[in-house]
């Protein structure tokens, strides 16, 4: 059998794996750095959400029935301690409507922190949260 003996290594292809590889891992922190930051939009907007909704049923609740700005001013209050450090860095905001007085309104307005560069935090729609929750008052 004719047999070759092994010559020595090629030099050109040195390094080209490290290439590909680091490229695709570059590539890879891209894609779950953006899905962690869709990830934490969607868990705020639902927080943002839930805590808007449980201050109009405080002021719409049968106990708030006396005064409703004074009880809108406590729900406001309560929204920002459950949303934490969220709500009082200033994150969100509560605009009430008191023309109907069988229909507590409140709008809730709120832009999310990211981290994502400028030109790519305006492609991403849910950065912003922009929502009217109703709720009907209580009777007696």
């Amino acid at each position: 059998m004719n047999r070759k003996a092994p010559g020595p290594a090629s030099t050109r292809d040195d390094g080209v794996g490290t290439i590909g590889t680091a490229a695709a891992f570059a590539v890879f922190l891209l894609l779950m750095f953006v899905a962690v930051q869709v990830l934490f939009n969607l868990y705020a907007t639902s927080m943002v959400t839930s805590a808007a909704h449980d201050a109009a049923s405080q002021v719409a609740g049968f106990d708030a029935f006396g005064d409703r700005c004074k009880a809108a001013a406590e729900a406001e209050f309560a929204f920002e301690q459950r949303l934490g450090r969220y709500g009082e860095a200033g994150h969100a905001e509560l605009e009430w409507t008191c023309a109907d007085p069988d229909i507590v309104r409140v709008r809730v307005r709120a832009r999310h922190p990211t981290l994502l560069p400028a030109s790519l935090a305006g492609l991403a729609s849910l950065s912003e949260v922009d929502r009217t929750i109703e709720v009907r008052v209580e009777g007696p």
